[in-house]
């Protein structure tokens, strides 16, 4: 995807976020209930080549 941010054009390539539910077990009123709670998986990230006010840097 090709985006635009004051005159600057560059190109973004979104990533999918996978989630994976489990389930806490509470008490609500007396009753036991099982709650769910998303859980995310890590994702590993790749260097990247910055550049700020014509200063380039690798994150």
């Amino acid at each position: 995807m090709q985006l635009t941010y004051r005159a600057v054009r560059y190109e973004v390539n979104p990533t999918d976020v996978k989630a994976t539910a489990s389930f806490s077990t509470g008490i609500y009123r007396g009753v036991k209930i099982n709650i769910p709670t998303p859980v995310a998986k890590p994702q590993t990230h790749s260097s990247r080549q910055l550049k700020y006010r014509g200063v380039i840097y690798t994150i």
